[in-house]
């Protein structure tokens, strides 16, 4: 990723964060949600009862797959951008 896609992915994943959200993943149909609470796989989209999911621009986090196993973790991908940025200054 440029410098600029790791800043702007930070600044998302900072905001998200801010507002109480801790995971991000995708539907098998394309479709982007943050989560407060750790979603499960049902069906064709990740899931947590008694949480409406914060949808996401399906342009933004194009590495999050409907075929990964777990769902984003926002504190340890801000960790992980944090250190590229860090590593590519």
């Amino acid at each position: 990723m440029m410098m600029n896609q790791l800043q702007d992915r930070l600044i998302m994943l900072m905001v998200l964060k801010r507002q109480g959200y801790r995971y991000i993943a995708r539907a098998e149909h394309g479709e982007l949600r943050a989560y407060k609470e750790k979603p499960m796989k049902y069906i064709n989209f990740w899931h947590v009862f008694g949480e409406l999911p914060h949808p996401i621009d399906q342009q933004n986090f194009e590495d999050v797959e409907w075929s990964d196993q777990k769902p984003l973790e926002i504190v340890k991908e801000i960790r992980k951008v944090q250190k590229a940025l860090r590593c590519n200054a």
